[in-house]
This record gives C-alpha cells, sequence and structure tokens, in this order.
C-alpha cells in the first residue's frame, strides 16, 4: 500500500511540473531552447498555413509534399530538455512516369529524433535576398526554413540541405513556392567511417510552385 502511494505521489508531481512549464512564443525573440522544460509553442499557428497535400506537376515530372505540424515535441539536449512544435513533411518524387522516391509513410511514424523525418523546420525568417532570393516577397513577410534530406543520403558527412517555403495565392489558386538548395557538399564518406559515393540528392536544386490540394 505505501509503495502505491509512493507512485500515486510521483505522479500527481510529474503532472504538476509539467503543468508549470513556461510556454514561450517560438519565434518571438527569446533565446531559443535556453530555458529547461519550457514549451517554445507556435503561438501565432504559422505553421498551420503550410499544413497539407501539395503537388507539383510538369512534363511527367511530379513532386508531392505533404506537411504536418508536429506539436510539443520533446528535445532532449544535453543538460537543457525543452519542448517545440515543428513543421515535419515527406514527399513522393516521380520522373518520367516512374517513382524515384517516395517517403510518405514515414509522416505517420512516431520518432523521438525530428531527423528521422525527411523534411523539418520551425525557423521564420524575413527579407528578400536570404537565405533564397524571393524579389516578389513583401516587405516583413514571412517564410518557413526547413531542412531536408533523403533515406540514402541520411548517412552521408557534409551533405546538408535546406528548402524554404512561401505560401501565396494567385488568380484564386493557393500556392507553395519551394527553394531548394544545397548548403555544403558531400565528404565522400557516412558518419561510420565509411567510404562513400553519393554526391547529392535525388530530387534536383532549383525552384518549385506547387499547388494545395
Amino acid at each position: 500500500m505505501k509503495h502505491i502511494l509512493t507512485i500515486i505521489i510521483l505522479l500527481c508531481l510529474k503532472l504538476y511540473c509539467k503543468a508549470q512549464t513556461p510556454v514561450i512564443p517560438l519565434n518571438g525573440g527569446s533565446s531559443y531552447g535556453a530555458i529547461s522544460e519550457a514549451y517554445y509553442k507556435d503561438t501565432e499557428n504559422f505553421f498551420g498555413q503550410f499544413e497539407g497535400t501539395w503537388i507539383y506537376s510538369n512534363n511527367g515530372t511530379i513532386l508531392k509534399i505533404v506537411l504536418k505540424k508536429k506539436e510539443m515535441f520533446y528535445e532532449d539536449g544535453i543538460g537543457i530538455h525543452f519542448y517545440t512544435d515543428y513543421i515535419i513533411g515527406e514527399y513522393q518524387y516521380i520522373r518520367n512516369s516512374i517513382e524515384i522516391l517516395n517517403t510518405l509513410s514515414n509522416l505517420n511514424s512516431n520518432h523521438n529524433q525530428i531527423n528521422q523525418y525527411n523534411i523539418t523546420g520551425n525557423t521564420q525568417i524575413r527579407g528578400t535576398l536570404m537565405p533564397a532570393a524571393c524579389p516578389e516577397c513583401q516587405r516583413g513577410e514571412k517564410r518557413l526554413l526547413t531542412y531536408y534530406t533523403e533515406p540514402r543520403t541520411r548517412n552521408v558527412v557534409g551533405l546538408d540541405t535546406e528548402m524554404v517555403f512561401r505560401r501565396f495565392t494567385e488568380n484564386g489558386v493557393t500556392k507553395l513556392k519551394v527553394w531548394f538548395y544545397k548548403v555544403s557538399g558531400s565528404y565522400r564518406v557516412t558518419w561510420d567511417g565509411q567510404p562513400s559515393d553519393v554526391e547529392t540528392h535525388l530530387l534536383p536544386y532549383g525552384e518549385y510552385v506547387l499547388i494545395k490540394q
């Protein structure tokens, strides 16, 4: 009986501590990840506009991206543990009517490391020049910066790639512009020290405009 009572008390304390977690706006200017057990929340629902299924189609080439908001993801860092919101995504890439990539099933997995998803991000960017030039962007307009990987390149050292998303409406159609570019190149070696001949991703770099489905 004493043992059961102890367990109940510990559970109550855990729930109480969780309830006391400070909620901090994710892009509110506070030092991200500096407060242990804090919840860095997308309080303005900036991520919500990107959720859903988006498709680019052109002469037998199809890029399908599905994005989902993942709330209160637990980041277990060194000495600091906190919660945060993310956009996660997966994709299907078809070229000349042949499927080259398809990671869509991974979107429903419950990973405990955010980089196990192939598109991840939670950073707002402003401006029309960096990191992807956007002359059509309005002053102060916000875009979403994410990181991209593929199953075959996940373990390759140095091959870092980003995607920037901008949602807009054109002639009554909701669209998503994607800037897809390499940040750094492959070192031709894997993280476990094995040689690799992988130098780039299978999805070509460039700009894509996808339509909301």
